[in-house]
Formats: structure tokens, sequence, C-alpha cells
């Protein structure tokens, strides 16, 4: 089982603990009172994607004795206009540096922590769609496995 604790620190920030001595701060924007001392709780979120996957990918290319030098993973999300303004459509973009790097085994890495291995991203799911490409060396790949092509 899973358990942070979040304690607030004053005004509109707040500080999340995960048992493990690491401590995350958060706050609010100017226009709810926050002073920019913290991430915003919608964007840790995305955090959370993308640290997952990458974690995911990683550990697939690892076994897959896909070596690589240098890995940044950029997520972006679109929120609805209403309240509660989640997440209708994230995108995730891998991008891999180093030689020799086989895009088929990236695409697969990356199908496999979306499909399966992957906890942030399954449930963020439920919420909203899911886009993801990658990069190698600069040159974009559009990820080849996406839902809406497979479903129709």
């Amino acid at each position: 089982m899973g358990k942070v604790t979040v304690n607030w620190t004053g005004k509109m920030q707040f500080a999340g603990d995960d048992g493990a001595g690491h401590r995350v701060a958060m706050d609010a924007s100017p226009i709810y009172g926050g002073e920019n001392q913290g991430t915003r709780p919608m964007e840790l979120m995305l955090m959370a994607l993308g640290g997952c996957t990458g974690i995911e990918v990683t550990h697939i290319l690892q076994k897959m004795r896909v070596n690589f030098d240098g890995l940044t993973i950029s997520v972006t999300g679109e929120r609805a206009a209403d309240h509660p303004k989640i997440f209708t459509s994230m995108k995730v973009v891998y991008e891999f540096r180093g030689a020799s790097i086989p895009p088929d085994k990236i695409a697969h890495a990356i199908q496999l922590a979306d499909e399966v291995y992957c906890s942030a991203a399954n449930m963020m799911k439920a919420a909203g769609r899911i886009e993801y490409a990658f990069k190698i060396n600069g040159q974009e790949y559009p990820y080849p496995f996406l839902k809406e092509a497979s479903n129709g």
C-alpha cells in the first residue's frame, strides 16, 4: 500500500513526504493566494506520469540491452475548461541521446510501459488520452502504437 503525508506549511503551501525521507514542496498559483514556492499538484501528476513511464521504459531497454547516454522526458497536459479541470489529454515525448539506438526497440519499450507496466499511465488513461512520441538524437519518430490507430 502506498502512503504519503501532506502537511500545511503556511499560506497556500504544503509539503508532501513519502515516508522514505523525500519531500516535495507544493504551492498554489498567485491567483489562489500562493507564492510560487512549490510545484502545483497537477504538474506533479504530469511529473509522476513522466517518471513512471521513464522508469519502466529504461528498465525494459536495459533488459533488451539497449544502451543510451541520455534521456529527457517532456510531458504536457490539456485540461478541461470547467471544474474539476482534469487532464483530458496528455502527451509524453522521450528524447534519447546516444549511438546506435534502435527505434523499433524504443517503440516496443514504450508500448509495454504504456499498456502493462506503468501504473501512473494506466490510472491516468481513465481520465484522458495519452499520446507518445520519441526522438533519437533529435530525429522525431511518431509513436506507432496509438490506441486510436489500433482500434480503428
